[in-house]
């Protein structure tokens, strides 16, 4: 690839990706439900030819800085060809969840409001019934999303390779099939306890035997009412003080926050890099609760990425990021809703009696299902029979969860632009990165100037650093299952 090609690719970059997420943040928050993806990428067709990607299919060499620069360039490359190829139906798929209303549980809702309902809807018949929703509509978005994977599966063998999942596999450079049996290793080691503390938990509190619940009662359990008077309406800007004041950060522009209600914004926190450094948001669906927080801080650790990138960098190492990298500062500061110190001093929770317990089961749960997400990620971007995807989606992440999981959820949030369904590569990270921490910095390490210096440097490399070379600067080996096994061992004795 000649340097003329690498400046037109990384112009037409920035423009692409700046209209892309700008148009992504209005649909995901609500604000609009009609959007113009098929019409940004019409816009920029010469970036969108198969040939370019092509042209950087050969391996790279070099340094650290080098590789990472060939494997970025050619991941956009592939999600710009694919993402062009399929941008109407993605059209399609975002207006119909943000704006058709069905009526569910006495309430009004869209399929993203649905998930926010079934957050803090305290009867169980009422969330059976927002759970199922309304069929017509749910075939309606399953129908879109399989001619989506349809159309993204043929791109991906005309670049060369067998399947979506491979393409995926080679520019990310995620490692998919040893994830996917590290995952395995993982849903067998902690069966037991999974099983067993949930089991209890759901007895005690709901009077719900495991057998008859479902994963929506599972979400409410852990986000139910009880945890509620621990964890008040969220304020970003108190919260994000928190970090950012305890590690002296300052970025040259904090993230702009939020966190309205809206019928049409995504119940799960997500955030989007709309002109980095200056311009980073993050958006909160207020469901109330430990979600509310736990979100929050995931995408203020995810946005903290691209906040203190150089603007004068290149296209790849300003706006692209190695995702598992993300993906491992958003656990890292997520899991701050389960650390003690930081819940007793910023939040005045006492952690006695079975508090941390339940709140460490359900972040064990949660690494649970981003394990059962990982294993069908791997079945649904595989050159599988499409028919039996919902059986498999429902096996699979019934087992993670221990309750029952709606085969008819199996494709939507796979496909969503805004869809990690690897991020268990970063739990299986988390309690190696934590340690480092603490033993580097201290046991507070969200509330040391070092640890905001170490991990603003990091960030300041943009792009150039990836999981890998943050793991080998914290002294880490690949992540395994047996190190978070023993994690969740130790704390839920």
């Amino acid at each position: 690839m000649n340097a003329d090609t690498v400046r037109f690719i990384r112009s037409e970059g920035v423009r692409l990706l700046t209209d892309l997420n700008r148009e992504l943040f209005l649909n995901f928050s609500g604000r609009k439900i009609e959007t113009r993806i098929a019409d940004i990428y019409n816009s920029r067709r010469e970036l969108l030819e198969p040939e370019l990607f092509l042209s950087c299919r050969e391996p790279a060499s070099g340094d650290e800085e080098a590789r990472a620069r060939h494997r970025f360039i050619s991941s956009f490359l592939a999600g710009a060809f694919l993402g062009g190829k399929s941008s109407d139906s993605t059209d399609r798929i975002l207006a119909l969840e943000a704006g058709v209303q069905f009526r569910a549980g006495g309430r009004s809702l869209t399929i993203r409001s649905a998930k926010a309902a079934l957050l803090s809807e305290p009867k169980k018949h009422k969330r059976d019934e927002i759970a199922i929703g309304n069929p017509e509509v749910l075939s309606g978005l399953n129908n879109l999303c399989r001619r989506k994977l349809g159309i993204m599966t043929e791109c991906s063998e005309s670049l060369g390779f067998g399947s979506y999942g491979e393409l995926l596999n080679a520019t990310s450079g995620t490692g998919i099939a040893r994830l996917r049996e590290e995952a395995k290793k993982f849903l067998a080691d902690t069966d037991y306890i999974a099983r067993d503390m949930l089991g209890w938990y759901f007895m005690k509190k709901m009077e719900l035997p495991l057998k008859d619940a479902s994963i929506y009662d599972m979400t409410y359990l852990f986000n139910s009412a009880e945890l509620k008077g621990y964890f008040t309406k969220i304020d970003p800007a108190v919260l994000s003080r928190t970090v950012l004041e305890g590690m002296t950060l300052s970025p040259a522009h904090e993230p702009d926050y939020d966190t309205e209600k809206r019928a049409g914004k995504e119940t799960d926190g997500f955030s989007l890099p709309l002109d980095p450094p200056f311009e980073n948001a993050i958006s909160v669906y207020p469901a109330g609760g430990i979600h509310d927080y736990e979100s929050f801080l995931r995408c203020l650790g995810y946005s903290l990425c691209f906040c203190f990138t150089d603007p004068g960098d290149d296209f790849e190492f300003v706006f692209l990021r190695d995702g598992t990298l993300t993906d491992i500062f958003s656990e890292l500061f997520g899991g701050l809703v389960s650390e003690p110190r930081w819940l007793r001093r910023h939040l005045k929770i006492d952690t006695g009696g079975d508090f941390l317990d339940f709140v460490r089961l359900r972040r064990l749960m949660t690494a649970r299902l981003d394990a059962g997400r990982a294993l069908y990620a791997h079945e649904l971007f595989g050159s599988g029979d499409p028919r039996d995807l919902p059986e498999i989606f429902s096996d699979i992440m019934s087992g993670a969860a221990q309750c029952k999981a709606d085969g008819r959820s199996y494709i939507a949030e796979f496909l969503s632009p805004l869809s990690s369904p690897f991020r268990f590569k970063a739990a299986l990270a988390g309690p190696g990165l934590r340690r480092f921490m603490m033993e580097s910095f201290d046991e507070e390490w969200w509330r040391t100037k070092d640890a905001g210096v170490f991990m603003s440097g990091l960030w300041s490399r943009g792009g150039r650093i990836t999981a890998d070379s943050l793991l080998t600067t914290a002294g880490l080996k690949e992540p395994a299952s047996e190190t978070l096994v023993r994690n969740f061992e130790e704390t839920l004795r």
